[in-house]
């Protein structure tokens, strides 16, 4: 009989631990199960013009042919195309002792308030650099800050030790200064003008990270350099790609002060009229690789100004 009571204890304390335990189960399975996927969507902002140099505004997501790695988009998410947006354009020169008084950074100002700040909505901002990185001008609407910032780019108020570091300058700018946007709701469109001849050997930032940043930001760069195309030496030859993978183009025979505003005048009629088309890459591995990408417009006579691709970075 006693043995018989044991058993029977053991039985309702095994139902009394037994029953939470169930009933914790029964909740947990009432609960919505939900699954979280991460997907790689890849943003380009670009411009698109005709033959005549004059903006087309007419395009649609059909009218895009994109290839990425060479193979189509498994999705496009969004297009977007925006007019008149207001501009944020960082205006950066090189100060090393290679490049001291090639240019004239007030010229410079001069020419961008002139062109660019056509409202308050329109902001600027004045970066100098040699080994290390200086803002002269924080961004304004103000044309007479602009140039004030501008004038004091030559000034020796900077240290002379000999080192140029453009890509640890353009990846500060890009990170530090411009605003990140959700791509197809941009609320305005950047660039950074750059003045240097390229040669870099002094910056811990590679290049492939500053073009990384910069995607991030919607940032194409636009390099003014002194020399001609057919001077193209290892210096000019990276300031191609970085404009080329940042949607931006180079400028050469910027000597003069009517070369570089003629330059300037073009940039902002090209970043003023935008497109933003997301899509959904068919493959996409985040080791760190190259994809090259390719838009155009097979059906229509078009001429598109993008980025030439961008790096899966992890």
């Amino acid at each position: 009989m006693l043995n018989r009571r044991k058993r029977l204890l053991v039985a309702g304390v095994g139902c009394l631990l037994l029953q939470p335990l169930f009933a914790a189960s029964v909740l947990w399975a009432q609960e919505p199960y939900t699954l979280k996927v991460h997907t790689q969507e890849v943003a380009l902002s670009f411009h698109a013009e005709d033959g005549s140099g004059r903006v087309v505004s007419d395009l649609s997501a059909d009218d895009l042919r994109i290839r990425d790695n060479g193979k189509a988009p498994e999705k496009i998410t969004r297009f977007t195309h925006n007019k008149d947006l207001p501009l944020r354009v960082a205006i950066v020169f090189d100060e090393s002792a290679s490049m001291a008084g090639a240019i004239s950074p007030r010229r410079v100002a001069q020419a961008l308030a002139s062109t660019v700040i056509q409202s308050t909505r329109d902001q600027a901002m004045v970066v100098r650099f040699d080994f290390e990185t200086q803002v002269q001008q924080d961004w304004t609407s103000d044309e007479a800050l602009l140039i004030r910032g501008a004038a004091k780019v030559t000034d020796k108020n900077g240290t002379r030790m000999g080192g140029t570091a453009i890509w640890d300058t353009l990846y500060r700018v890009c990170r530090d200064h411009v605003p990140a946007q959700t791509p197809g709701e941009e609320v305005s469109a950047n660039a950074i003008l750059l003045f240097t001849d390229g040669v870099d050997n002094w910056s811990h930032a590679l290049p492939q990270d500053v073009v990384d940043m910069c995607a991030q930001r919607q940032t194409p760069i636009y390099p003014f350099v002194i020399d001609d195309k057919a001077h193209m030496d290892k210096g000019q030859q990276m300031l191609r790609q970085m404009a080329e993978r940042t949607g931006g183009s180079v400028f050469y025979e910027q000597a003069s002060g009517a070369s570089v505003a003629a330059s300037i005048l073009q940039i902002n009629r090209e970043l003023r009229d935008r497109y933003t088309v997301v899509y959904r890459p068919k493959t996409m591995k985040l080791d760190g690789s190259f994809h090259a990408v390719k838009l155009d417009t097979p059906n229509k006579p078009v001429r598109v100004m993008v980025r030439d691709g961008y790096f899966a970075e992890p």
